[in-house]
């Protein structure tokens, strides 16, 4: 071995290293470097990694989670990178790509395929990248900041039905309540109204212009804010099927409107790299707005690759030479298809899981002839090939290992239930024929929603109201109820604006005769703590169902949650014959006392 190669060599000449290794794309990257000759190793936090699945990975590395312990992770590179030597570090995801990018010159002397700091900042704040965008003309869906429900009827006259209600944090606060929040859809003003009040209570309201159209990416690699090539592919399949990550996918000859955009995005940026420009595009008219930038790989990386826009050669390529070279032109008409996810797709399908109003779902003959492109000699898989069998047999091990798990759960489930609508009917007959009225415990996780409700409704139609109590397993108590629900619980005929939570005791299962969960969850949490309970405790849904949690839902759901909680009320203990113990909508709606047993 001559001294150049010994020199080549310590220097880690023609060695990558390739972090996210659990992610599909990573067989992509890792496959196309290795048919380029070069030695990879890959690397990532889970030890199931398909990546490391793949006969071309040499070496084979666990880190520290980079979100779990971002720190961790970085001294874990530093040290690693300090041992071995690569001539090109590979993230792949914004978990390792962030803390890489805000750390680089802890790594100074190696080569970090990440973009610069400030320009990737820019594309990972959407406010910041739409901000761009708007100065350079680019097409964006046009959104207003709204205050009250009157300002948000009247944007959303401007705006056009349907509207996209996006609360600005993911997470909201209300009377110290912290609630995951989630982007909801209104079809009219009456809709709005309840969505956006609701929504209001949690921070500040955004409405979006809905613009329907096709996911398309534009797929590129810049150097210094120049584009050295451009891709594009369009969505066939998306999961949830309202719009998400791709299953299914084609090749296209890219829209010159659509390079002309992300063109002037990434000039503006300086871009150093990789990236994937997303748009939805209206096919009727052309028309196009720019949903996000992703600075880095993305998810149908394996498609471009397929179609010969080679990414990773062209990445490598870039950052170790400063030039992408010469590189022929995609194939259109290519398709690409990541099997395991393409199987959620087909179950929201025949699930039917989307808005009608809103999602045109295929029909059965469609699914069928998307099934059967995976004949076509223009079909590839994400995951499954040939030439790297391996990781291919793993991920269909695991799609029908998580598929059987889901059909055995299931099957669990509603033998569960079953029972449980055996011990409900069992309970109602016991204390039919007593001669005394049973001490009644409502029970849910939080009992600011559900239990509350059912012991608010059930004290207000009942003429011994103290028979009846409330708990759930969330400290500390005092909480008030769910402001959401103070207002649906209203067209009920029950006032919660006085509620204070309680946390559930041993006194309280102690002198409860019946206790009515929610869910199959909360009994299994009762009995591990009081297993002389269980033959007390059944679902509140004497049917054999359970009441799911309405917390941090649209207000829609909060409603069908209400509705379900007072007819199984209903159900257990019949209305007096007395009108005047009946609540009503209009006078006399009692206040929720404080719940006690």
């Amino acid at each position: 071995m001559t001294a150049s190669i010994k020199e080549k060599l310590a220097a880690g000449a023609g060695r990558v290293l390739l972090l996210d290794a659990d992610q599909p794309a990573s067989l992509a990257v890792l496959r196309s470097l290795a048919r380029r000759g070069l030695r990879v190793d890959v690397a990532s936090s889970d030890a199931r990694a398909i990546g490391r699945r793949s006969r071309h990975a040499l070496g084979r590395w666990i880190h520290p989670d980079p979100l779990a312990d971002a720190e961790a992770f970085l001294q874990w590179m530093k040290e690693h990178l300090a041992r071995h030597h690569y001539e090109l570090v590979i993230p792949l995801t914004e978990r390792t790509v962030v803390p890489l990018s805000q750390q680089r010159e802890r790594f100074a002397g190696h080569v970090i395929a990440v973009a610069d700091h400030d320009a990737l900042t820019q594309v990972i704040d959407k406010q910041r990248t739409v901000a761009l965008a708007v100065q350079l003309g680019i097409p964006v869906p046009r959104a207003e900041p709204v205050a009250d429900v009157m300002q948000a009827v009247n944007v959303a006259q401007q705006l056009g039905y349907p509207v996209v209600v996006k609360p600005a944090r993911s997470v909201g606060n209300a009377g110290g309540q912290r609630v995951q929040l989630s982007v909801s859809y209104a079809f009219d003003a009456r809709e709005l109204s309840g969505q956006v009040e609701a929504a209001l209570r949690y921070g500040p309201v955004m409405l979006q212009e809905y613009f329907a159209g096709d996911g398309v990416g534009i797929e590129l690699i810049a150097r210094h804010g120049e584009l050295q090539y451009t891709f594009q592919h369009r969505r066939l399949h998306e999961v949830p099927l309202t719009g998400g990550g791709s299953s299914l996918r084609v090749s296209e000859m890219p829209h010159p409107e659509l390079v002309e955009a992300a063109a002037k995005l990434m000039h503006a940026l300086r871009w150093h790299g990789v990236a994937m420009v997303e748009f939805k595009r209206n096919p009727e008219t052309g028309d196009f707005r720019l949903m996000e930038v992703n600075g880095r790989f993305w998810g149908s990386l394996p498609l471009a690759v397929a179609a010969g826009a080679d990414f990773p050669a062209m990445l490598h390529a870039l950052m170790t030479s400063g030039s992408v070279g010469s590189w022929p032109a995609a194939r259109p008409g290519v398709l690409g298809r990541q099997l395991a996810r393409d199987v959620d797709w087909l179950e929201h399908v025949l699930r039917r899981n989307a808005p009608p109003r809103l999602v045109r779902l295929p029909t059965l003959g469609q699914v069928l002839c998307d099934s059967l492109m995976v004949f076509s000699p223009r079909h590839h898989f994400d995951v499954q090939q040939w030439r790297d069998p391996w990781p291919g047999l793993v991920d269909l091990g695991r799609l029908v290992h998580a598929q059987w798990q889901r059909v055995a759960g299931k099957l669990a489930q509603r033998q569960r239930l079953r029972k449980e609508r055996g011990r409900a009917a069992a309970l109602r007959r016991r204390w039919s024929q007593a001669q005394r009225l049973p001490n009644v415990l409502f029970l849910c996780y939080g009992n600011i929603n559900r239990s509350a409700l059912a012991q608010a409704y059930a004290q207000a139609r009942s003429p011994v109201a103290a028979r009846f109590a409330s708990a759930g397993f969330h400290s500390p108590e005092g909480r008030p109820a769910d402001p959401v629900m103070v207002d649906v619980a209203l067209g009920q005929g029950v006032r919660l604006d006085g509620w204070h939570s309680r946390t559930l005791t041993a006194d309280m299962v102690q002198r409860a005769d019946i206790i009515l969960a929610m869910e199959v969850a909360h009994l299994d949490r009762l009995t591990q703590v009081h297993p002389e309970a269980r033959e007390r405790a059944c679902l509140l849904d004497g049917a054999g169902a359970e009441i799911p949690d309405p917390y941090g839902h649209a207000r829609p759901t909060y409603e069908q949650v209400a509705q379900r909680v007072c007819r199984a009320v209903d159900r257990w203990f019949p209305a007096p014959t007395s009108s005047a113990a009946t609540p009503t909508a209009s006078a006399g709606r009692p206040t929720a006392p404080e719940p006690h047993v």
